[in-house]
């Protein structure tokens, strides 16, 4: 018999013949929480060596999150057969017994949950063959504009506790299906969702269960607003309603589904698992290889600056948590992994945390984001800060769905990261976000590296002001290099593909091919030396280049880019600013517009400029006007041909990847 000390092997099998418990090959044992146990109990009894946790395939449902301590160090959990599909670690819990039913007059199927009538079982996602499934909306599509506000005032703080409806825009509801939905709101950069407190229906006044977090101020700000889980809208394929008084799960199929063939799962835990060091003591090489981590719950409290119960986070839902946490922890790693189907973002790394590789992980269907990252700030203590980690040949797709605001990589106050060869898609805000600072104050994050990601298909008109990559602060030597970024739109304005925000600065952005935004393919809101150069920037509604504020000092350097239109300006700029004091430096750029016409570079004083004109003005210094000879613009291929004369300017290559 094998000694309990020299196992090096542990196997997690459901149904164990209890003359494999433990067998030369390993330590056999019927759940993942028991793994972890018996992983904790082999360290403290002085066992050194690394462990395997290999999980037979299977749907693992957890009672509790899996909790991981510094107490356990140097273990690997991964799929018995190295297929992430075959192993699922679920937050949820599976729901079966349908029969058909009619319900508001629709066809569906229907479940009886005798813990949610008895108030001991709750949610609010439902995810059925590997899809979430939605709630009813009202309108069916589109949005409406709130009438009034409580506040009326227009700063972004000015909040409110109450709005007023238009009462001919929601007459084909009644008071009490308004009450019983979900009131959601779109404005600025965020979305908002909150409960109705209550309804007047002779004022039409709705006061909402918690704060709203911007302004609102009816039309202003263009606040649209929508209600979701209403009944009396209930019935299209992919719907559910929970009547939590009755126990009754109502659900319509989607075409293609059977009743017999239904994979329910509803949420019960937030996260999966969280690793937790401690300040100097980190929990240190734990991996998860080759896993699916599924079905936690979406919901979010957050709260303002004065403690105020309010609808959404202030950027990038950028105080919620994950699926997979780490806190205090190094030389962690998360490879080859699934993330489907979660109510927030797929892995958070918090403070303390180092050495982090998230590597050729699959995210999708998340509620939030992708990967959400930071420490603390130049304020905080050392030890917390987190630094050194990287996120690479990742996939990050259809996310966003219940918390739109969410990035597919958040990275707040973090440094010396390498986020490189992601793919980034279908999210309704911003690809990848650096940075959380705003100004010119000091802090901890530089030295990025945010390389090679195809990032696109982003924003889709819902939200605003975003970017493919979105940068923040003062960051010396983080580097945007080769990314493929495309089809950015927002709502109202600010649909860039790449963004650097308040007091960006020293940041070096090159060799990226970006076009198709709905607004810029670069915009600068303000920063100082930052250098854009090498890139190949095609096509936006609005000019191709901008930069905002005008500051005594050097903001921008663009020299050595292709730059193609289709009649609209190279670059928008506050003229005065910018030209008359020379804050923004561009030379030896390539201008082509493929109408045919000579391409306008600047508007200046009510008059738009030619190159030669604007080169009179001290701008585009070496720059010329001229086919760049692109294999294949239609068809999106940017690869230069041998003869360009973009290579006669100094342009290198890009690799088209």
């Amino acid at each position: 018999m094998q000694s309990y000390h020299s196992i090096s092997t542990i196997f997690v099998q459901k149904n164990i013949p209890a003359a494999t418990e433990q067998t030369g090959r390993g330590k056999y044992v019927p759940s993942i929480e028991e793994a972890v146990r018996v992983c904790v109990e082999l360290r403290r009894s002085g066992m050194l060596q690394p462990i395997t946790v290999r999980i037979e395939s299977g749907t693992y449902e957890l009672a509790r999150t899996l909790e991981f301590w510094n107490s356990i160090s140097g273990v690997t959990f991964e799929s018995k057969t190295g297929k992430a599909e075959d192993v699922i670690l679920s937050g949820g819990q599976k729901i079966e017994g349908f029969t058909e039913a009619v319900f508001n007059g629709k066809k569906c199927v229907v479940a009886y949950l005798p813990l949610v009538k008895e108030g001991k079982m709750d949610f609010s996602d439902l995810y059925v063959n590997g899809e979430r499934a939605g709630l009813s909306r009202f309108p069916e599509s589109g949005y409406l504009q709130f009438a009034e506000a409580e506040n009326k005032g227009f700063f972004l703080d000015d909040i409110s506790k109450w709005v007023r409806l238009k009462k001919e825009d929601i007459s084909a509801l009644s008071a009490d299906d308004i009450r019983g939905a979900t009131l959601s709101y779109l404005h600025y950069w965020v979305d908002e969702h909150t409960a109705v407190e209550s309804y007047d229906e002779e004022t039409g006044v709705l006061v909402m269960d918690k704060y709203s977090r911007f302004s609102i101020n009816g039309e202003k700000t263009q606040s649209a607003y929508y209600f979701e889980n209403v009944r009396k809208t209930f019935g299209k394929p992919g719907e559910w309603y929970l009547d939590k008084a009755e126990g009754l799960l109502y659900y319509v199929l989607r075409e293609g589904e059977r009743m017999e063939d239904l994979d329910v799962h509803a949420p019960r835990l937030s996260a999966i698992a969280n690793l937790t060091g401690a300040q100097g003591a980190p929990i240190t090489n734990v991996s998860f290889k080759n896993v699916t981590f599924a079905y936690t719950k979406g919901e979010h409290e957050s709260r303002n600056d004065q403690g105020l119960r309010v609808a959404s986070d202030g950027q990038g839902v950028s105080d919620a948590k994950g699926t997979v946490n780490f806190r205090y922890a190094e030389k962690c790693s998360v490879e080859g992994c699934r993330f489907i189907n979660y109510g927030l973002h797929g892995v958070n790394v918090e403070q303390g945390c180092s050495h982090i590789s998230l590597q050729k992980n699959f995210f999708y269907d998340g509620g939030a984001g992708g990967v959400i990252m930071g420490g603390s700030d130049v304020n905080g203590e050392v030890a917390d800060r987190t630094h050194s980690n990287e996120i690479v040949g990742c996939e990050i797709r259809h996310c966003g769905r219940r918390h739109m605001a969410a990035c597919g990589i958040l990275v707040k106050h973090s440094f010396n990261n390498k986020i490189v060869g992601n793919t980034i898609s279908d999210l309704f805000y911003t690809g990848i976000s650096v940075g959380w600072v705003w100004g010119y104050k000091e802090s901890v994050t530089r030295n990025n590296l945010i390389a090679y990601n195809h990032i696109y298909d982003l924003g889709k008109r819902v939200l605003s002001d975003m970017g493919g990559v979105y940068l923040l602060g003062a960051q010396p030597g983080t580097v945007v290099l080769g990314n493929r970024i495309h089809d950015i739109y927002g709502r109202e304005y600010g649909g860039w593909a790449l963004y650097t925000d308040e007091g960006s600065a020293c940041i070096v952005l090159e060799k990226n091919v970006c076009y198709r935004c709905s607004d810029n393919c670069i915009h600068q809101h303000y920063g100082r030396m930052n250098v854009v150069r090498n890139n190949i920037f095609a096509f936006a509604e609005k000019a191709l280049c901008c930069v905002t504020w005008g500051e005594l000092h050097l903001s921008t350097v663009f020299e050595n880019n292709i730059l193609i239109t289709n009649g609209e300006l190279a670059y928008g700029l506050l003229a005065r600013e910018h030209i008359e004091n020379g804050t923004v430096a561009t030379g030896n750029n390539l201008l082509w517009s493929v109408d045919g016409n000579e391409p306008y570079v600047v508007e200046y004083l009510g008059k738009k400029y030619t190159l030669s004109e604007a080169q009179k003005l001290g701008l585009e210094t070496g720059s010329i006007v001229a086919d760049p000879k692109c294999r294949a613009i239609e068809r999106d291929d940017f690869t230069l041909a041998e003869d360009s004369p973009a290579y006669a300017l100094g342009f290198q290559e890009i690799e088209m990847k």
